[in-house]
């Protein structure tokens, strides 16, 4: 008798072949990629975000609340095959509510010299040459 393989992570939970934005699927189909695996968390409460807006003195985005509200945090692994042995490849995660930080506008956070959609707009309005090409 012929063995049924097991279902694919996003077929089991929807909401989490969303999440990933079919990368489970992608993942699960390639050649070699072994042990799919995704810790779901329970969704956070509405008071944990409304006390990291509070602490934070932030108001996060409602597609972001919406996320939180669905589960809180998600971390996902997938190993890879090579001969006989198997080998952790990667791992995508996104902090819980409460391990979540902000992050300010900052000279640290960007680089020196970098342009803003603003100096996108000026060079396209006045018919300039793009910045970042090599002929400059």
């Amino acid at each position: 008798m012929e063995e049924t393989p097991p279902p694919l992570l996003g077929s089991n939970k929807p909401h989490l072949e969303k999440l990933t934005l079919g990368v489970t699927r992608i993942l699960e189909s390639s050649p070699g990629v072994t042990e799919v695996t995704i810790i779901d968390k329970a969704p956070a409460e509405r008071h944990m975000i409304s006390s990291w807006e509070q602490r934070n003195n932030c108001v996060l985005p409602e597609d972001l609340k919406s996320f939180y509200l669905m589960t809180n945090g998600f971390h996902m692994t997938w190993n890879v095959k090579l001969g006989e042995h198997t080998i952790p490849l990667g791992s995508m995660a996104i902090n819980s509510i409460s391990k979540l930080t902000q992050l300010n506008q900052s000279s640290l956070y960007s680089l020196p010299n970098a342009p803003t959609l603003a100096d996108l707009e000026d060079d396209t309005q006045e018919g300039l040459l793009n910045p970042f090409h090599p002929s400059h």
